[in-house]
């Protein structure tokens, strides 16, 4: 690391980045770019003759999958090792894509959809863990950033490419998913270094704690952090729940609606990255606080837009939020972490985020309903509770490795 990192130019910056980082963010590419098992699942099965109910069920069950795959990762991860979990969780999650168009039964078509679920996000504490283990802390930010770029690629490009496949057969989307999924496993086996925790010195006299998500979660700055992240997903993933109802009631096509997803997509490939050398020097908490509350603006704005140019300026708004706010808080559990918990912490932060994206579009949903106008009230008065908690999540000294008993879960 040189002395002047702060100077660099951003490209010097991410050319400096270690080989691990490359592999995962090249991996999440390939992983993003072949997702079609969310983006399609709901119409495949409608297709076979199933309810939307059902189907809704089905996805449902994707989610509660990945809950479960990010709190079992964390330990795997932390217990078994970084490469273990990722490959594990690709092959894992390639069988049981490629099962799921094998089934007739709707029930069992549910049960497999779990296990997609779990499998798919089983890798995500390991490559957030990976990317803390081999990344320099001055660089953990631009990793980051370049990590979320990626997989905005490859979920801007992914959908069209689906959209040809399904126009062909719905099984090749299924083989594509899981052909995807093979290929990250492959590239973390063969290419991704042996990457371990740093090591840490032990404290003389230091008392002995808890280890597994006992250890973490009674960490209080985590508890504020992971309360935090779940508000501000909540009111990010209206977005794609709200927003196309709002849309409908004032009268706009889908395909306006397509248009600002594109926006949104197109805003974050292109300033993402760069506007990263502008916060790295600040407060994270701070930081995570802004964009959270800038987010939260702009979303409630959508309540007051009804055309299109003021909706156009509202997703400028909440994506600019995003921007801000998403990579650092993505960072921010592996400066909280102790070493040996960091699989655990990056846990935390995917269980987070899936209890948001699993509840916050029926119960964002059901707000609307009752009132439209209360519920983008609601998503800012929610934002600025996100905002509050993110501030009082301070850092803690971490407890060395050497000074803990059981390794729990």
């Amino acid at each position: 690391m040189t002395a002047n990192y702060d100077d660099l130019p951003l490209l010097r910056r991410v050319a400096m980045l270690p080989r691990a980082v490359w592999v995962i963010c090249g991996g999440m590419f390939i992983n993003k770019l072949g997702n079609f098992l969310n983006v399609f699942l709901v119409l495949y099965l409608t297709s076979k003759g199933h309810s939307a109910f059902l189907a809704g069920v089905a996805l449902g069950a994707t989610g509660l999958g990945g809950f479960i795959g990010n709190v079992v990762g964390g330990s795997i991860a932390d217990r078994f090792g970084r490469r273990s979990a990722m490959a594990v969780s690709m092959f894992g999650a390639a069988l049981f894509t490629v099962l799921l168009p094998a089934s007739s039964n709707v029930h069992l078509t549910i049960a497999l959809a779990v296990l997609v679920g779990f499998f798919a996000q089983l890798y995500r504490p390991a490559a957030g863990a990976v990317l803390v283990d081999a990344v320099p802390a001055a660089q953990r930010l631009t990793a980051f950033a370049l990590l979320r770029l990626a997989i905005n690629l490859g979920m801007a490009i992914g959908p069209a490419i689906g959209g040809v496949l399904s126009a062909l057969s719905y099984w090749y989307l299924f083989a594509g998913d899981a052909i995807a999924c093979v290929l990250f496993g492959v590239l973390v086996l063969v290419m991704l270094p042996d990457v371990k925790p740093e090591p840490v010195a032990p404290v003389a006299d230091a008392p002995a704690t808890k280890a597994g998500y006992r250890a973490v979660f009674a960490d209080p700055a985590l508890r504020l952090y992971v309360l935090s992240m779940i508000a501000a997903t909540f009111v990010y993933v209206q977005t794609t729940m709200t927003l196309p109802l709002h849309i409908k009631d004032a009268h706009l096509s889908n395909s306006f609606y397509g248009l600002l997803l594109g926006l949104n997509a197109a805003l974050c490939i292109l300033f993402e990255l760069p506007l990263t050398k502008f916060v790295e020097r600040r407060s994270a908490r701070h930081v995570i606080a802004f964009g959270i509350l800038v987010t939260g603006i702009g979303v409630a704005g959508t309540g007051l837009a009804s055309t299109e140019l003021p909706l156009v300026l509202t997703v400028v708004v909440w994506t600019f939020g995003e921007i801000i706010y998403t990579p650092v808080a993505t960072t921010y559990p592996g400066t909280l972490a102790p070493a040996h918990l960091r699989g655990r912490y990056q846990g935390a932060e995917g269980m987070a985020v899936t209890i948001a994206q699993t509840a916050g579009p029926a119960a964002g949903g059901l707000l609307y309903a009752a009132t439209p106008a209360g519920h983008w009230t609601v998503c800012v008065a929610i934002s600025i509770v996100a905002a509050l908690l993110i501030l009082g999540a301070r850092a803690r000294p971490a407890v060395p490795a050497e000074l803990t008993h059981s390794p729990g879960l």
